[in-house]
């Protein structure tokens, strides 16, 4: 296949080259094999016929100067053609994960601003749907970060050996799993208010309601830190035993998410 596109790129730019016929001059209608000899495609001479200089073609240098990449550097010219399929869907996957990001900011910012002793019910319903906000972005950011890992950019072979990629995900299972104390917390008020047995939040639940917000701005601050690391291979390794870097981000998540969900489920607001 390259060496078709070499090729066709050849004639392309001998074929641009060529001078123009001339109705007028009969030297013009000559046979073809004149008009061959005349031009040299490599010194780029201009023929001469009967004294006059032939003009070559306007399109001729656009088209030379599209053939001197495929010609020098084929194998750009296809890893290009290879990328351009996945271009667009990987574009448009980062800009997912940044907007995640952002709405994840937003909300637990929404949520850190508005939790404080004796909230209205107003107050508390606000809270309650910027987590609900809080998820989405989440679940979001999740989608297309898998898509980044495993379908796009470098994909999992380069990241599974990169001990800062589970760093990373160490750390979003931490955030995650920290999450939890606040989304127990809000359903758990929300069902109270449904069931008409609502009560003020005290200043003890609300101070660790904005604790685990203030841990969660600091890891979606360097979370994408620990990312741009990753993404340049810094300690990346070939030997690097990833099954075991991944089992350990596994129990991080499920450990610290028994653990908030536990004090949730047990947290007295006294």
């Amino acid at each position: 296949m390259r060496k078709l596109i070499i090729l066709l790129s050849l004639v392309s730019a001998a074929y641009a080259w060529a001078p123009r016929p001339n109705p007028s001059r009969t030297s013009f209608q000559s046979s073809h094999s004149q008009l061959e000899e005349l031009f040299d495609p490599v010194q780029f001479e201009l023929p001469e016929i009967n004294g006059d200089v032939a003009p070559p073609r306007p399109e001729a240098a656009i088209i030379l100067a599209s053939s001197v990449p495929i010609i020098f550097t084929p194998e750009t010219a296809s890893a290009a053609v290879a990328f351009a399929s996945t271009a667009v869907p990987s574009a448009l996957a980062a800009y997912g994960h940044y907007v995640a990001l952002l709405g994840m900011l937003g909300c637990t910012m929404a949520e850190r601003l508005t939790i404080k002793p004796n909230m209205t019910p107003e107050e508390e319903d606000f809270v309650a749907g910027a987590h609900i906000g809080l998820g989405v972005f989440g679940a979001l950011i999740a989608y297309t970060g898998y898509l980044r890992a495993m379908v796009y950019e470098k994909g999992f072979d380069f990241y599974a050996h990169e001990p800062i990629f589970w760093l990373k995900v160490a750390l979003v299972g931490v955030y995650g799993a920290a999450s939890f104390f606040n989304t127990t917390v809000i359903i758990k008020r929300a069902v109270a208010k449904r069931n008409g047995d609502f009560k003020p939040m005290g200043e003890k639940l609300s101070k660790r309601m904005i604790q685990i917000c203030n841990a969660e701005l600091v890891a979606i601050a360097t979370i994408p830190l620990i990312a741009t690391v990753m993404a340049r291979g810094v300690g990346y390794s070939e030997e690097f035993p990833w099954q075991a870097e991944a089992a350990l981000a596994a129990v991080v998540f499920l450990g610290l998410s028994f653990k908030y969900l536990k004090e949730a489920f047990v947290f007295e607001d006294v």
